[in-house]
């Protein structure tokens, strides 16, 4: 099972990103798996009268004009071994006490695409709401504390969806067993 793993510069950082984990709440899951694709909706406040709210997915075993990221196995334990910086996570701007933040052993990792942003309602009125919108989609809906650590809500999710219903190529991978039938040369085997 993936174990997920946070590297951070300082001690502050680490623990928000604790506190950001606790306080986020998967209001609804996907409701069918979709291969290689999971969708979500993600909000917060803004200020005490506005919510954010995003809409987009995490695709993995697929390449959409990006760098391919298969996993970040690894130990941020270990000198030399670096993680999926935050940012190519969320592919946004964030708050400067993320900066720096490494994240390691998800299955896959995989950057996050916003289709669209808008701003919600009422932070008072934001969970019914967008539970009405979204209850016929195959979408999960996650409400972060705060609009701007979405990304680490959604790594929550993606972790949690991870654990679950790990992906099979980077499962067979770990384990050294390969979900196919195929004989290599001992020269390929020198070479991996």
């Amino acid at each position: 099972m993936p174990n997920l793993k946070i590297h951070a510069e300082d001690w502050e950082s680490y623990q928000k990103v604790e506190e950001i984990f606790e306080q986020t709440r998967i209001l609804k899951r996907q409701l069918e798996l979709d291969v290689g694709r999971w969708s979500f909706v993600v909000f917060g406040p803004k200020g005490p009268e506005h919510t954010v709210v995003r809409e987009g997915c995490a695709i993995h075993l697929k390449i959409d004009d990006s760098l391919i990221y298969i996993a970040a196995v690894g130990d941020p334990d270990k000198v030399g071994e670096r993680g999926m910086p935050i940012e190519e996570f969320a592919q946004e701007k964030l708050p400067p006490e993320l900066n720096g933040l490494e994240i390691f052993q998800i299955d896959p990792v995989r950057p996050l695409n916003i289709y669209e942003k808008w701003t919600g309602p009422h932070p008072s009125e934001a969970v019914e709401s967008i539970l009405e919108n979204f209850k016929d989609k195959n979408t999960a809906v996650i409400e972060t504390p705060d609009e701007r650590y979405w990304s680490l809500s959604v790594l929550k999710y993606l972790n949690e969806c991870d654990r679950f219903f790990p992906d099979i190529l980077t499962e067979a991978l770990k384990k050294g067993e390969f979900p196919f039938q195929e004989n290599f040369s001992p020269l390929s085997a020198k070479i991996h």
